[in-house]
């Protein structure tokens, strides 16, 4: 049997809304076309409360991915769990979680899916995105478990400590992985792995403008019989990724370089994503601020961290973000759930108070619950 796996669409997302519903769109059908099964590995959306036009656009990709289906004669064969951007407290409906719902597809977070085609089953099981600091006992407590008689595949979107740009205590590793399975497939990196003891095509869309995302976009063919790996690339926009070094430069120098460089870049292929990092230092007498980098097209990023301290710790601030792969939100909650830690705490789940907070309802529903009370 041919399983597929499409991961982190990021469908909605805003800076290149246009290239996640393209590039997420021809992943899912290409797939329905050539695999019996196709697994959404997380990040399916790019946000835990999409636009309307999102949820139109993604479930339209889905009824018409499972009309291929049908037309081969095959039902029911979309499964998924959620990643970190949709994810929400438990006792919310998260994006994908709603897609289950309306019937597109199944959910197979904290659970095990058999399927079978022709007299062979697949057993899916995983584990949808947890916070970092809570993975490894997460993945202790799962109800799933393997199949006898069938190929089992087990599922996660987390950050791997053998697969990160930096180290973090936090993330899980490959020896925290549940037992028994046959392949192991991961979302969340957004760099393909298509070797080792667990496999990952990476991204359809380019959002974190890193330069692991600068190589082709694609989904993930896996083979039961011949167990081989088979990455299928999609039509996507390309990503250049530039590195200029200056070490004692004018002003007048930077620029002329650095305008160079984007024009190069520019010209390689039609309407490219391009990021040119600009390192190192100016010349004495002058500033970072005296550089004046000229406006380019709203597809090139120029990133700045020449001659300054200050902008040089911020960026490594956001680097250190990046690389623990946790949004303003997470970190948010990270921090509440160490602060309740020992205390006396009783106004339920943390996580969902604290996200209560972040839409700016807790206090209405302290009211309510007072009003019931009283």
């Amino acid at each position: 049997m041919k399983i597929a796996f499409v991961t982190d669409t990021h469908f909605g997302y805003r800076r290149f809304e246009a290239d996640s519903y393209k590039q997420g769109k021809e992943a899912i059908l290409e797939a329905a076309k050539q695999a019996d099964v196709l697994i959404l590995g997380g990040d399916n959306f790019d946000s835990p409360l999409p636009k309307m036009e999102t949820l139109a656009e993604v479930t339209g990709i889905l009824i018409e991915a499972n009309g291929i289906f049908a037309s081969r004669g095959i039902k029911n064969a979309i499964f998924a769990i959620h990643g970190n951007h949709e994810r929400r407290a438990k006792g919310y409906v998260h994006p994908t979680e709603l897609l289950a719902k309306g019937g597109f597809l199944e959910l197979f977070h904290n659970k095990t899916i058999v399927y079978e085609k022709g007299g062979e089953k697949i057993a899916i099981s995983g584990m949808g995105n947890v916070p970092d600091d809570l993975a490894a006992e997460a993945l202790k407590k799962l109800e799933c478990s393997p199949v006898p008689g069938a190929f089992n595949v087990f599922v996660v979107h987390q950050s791997f400590q053998e697969l990160g740009i930096g180290k973090n205590d936090e993330w899980i590793s490959h020896d925290d992985l549940p037992p028994g399975y046959d392949l192991y497939l991961c979302g969340h990196a957004h760099k393909p792995l298509l070797s080792g003891k667990v496999l990952n095509p990476g991204s359809t869309v380019v959002t974190q403008l890193r330069e692991d995302e600068a190589s082709k976009r694609g989904w993930l063919l896996y083979d039961t019989t011949e167990k081989k790996p088979q990455f299928m690339p999609i039509n996507s926009r390309p990503f250049f990724f530039s590195v200029l070094d200056f070490n004692g430069a004018t002003p007048e120098e930077i620029r002329e370089r650095v305008a160079k460089e984007a024009k190069r870049l520019q010209a390689k292929e039609n309407e490219p994503i391009v990021r040119i990092v600009v390192k190192g230092t100016i010349a004495k007498g002058f500033h970072s601020s005296d550089i004046g980098i000229g406006e380019f097209d709203r597809n090139t990023f120029i990133d700045n961290s020449l001659n300054s301290e200050n902008l040089r710790h911020r960026i490594e601030q956001i680097k250190l973000a990046r690389e623990k792969k946790l949004s303003a939100k997470e970190q948010g909650m990270a921090i509440l759930r160490k602060k309740l830690d020992g205390t006396d705490y009783n106004l339920g789940d943390p996580e969902k108070v604290f996200e209560s907070l972040v839409e700016g309802t807790f206090l209405q529903q302290i009211i309510e619950e007072i009003e019931k009370e009283g």
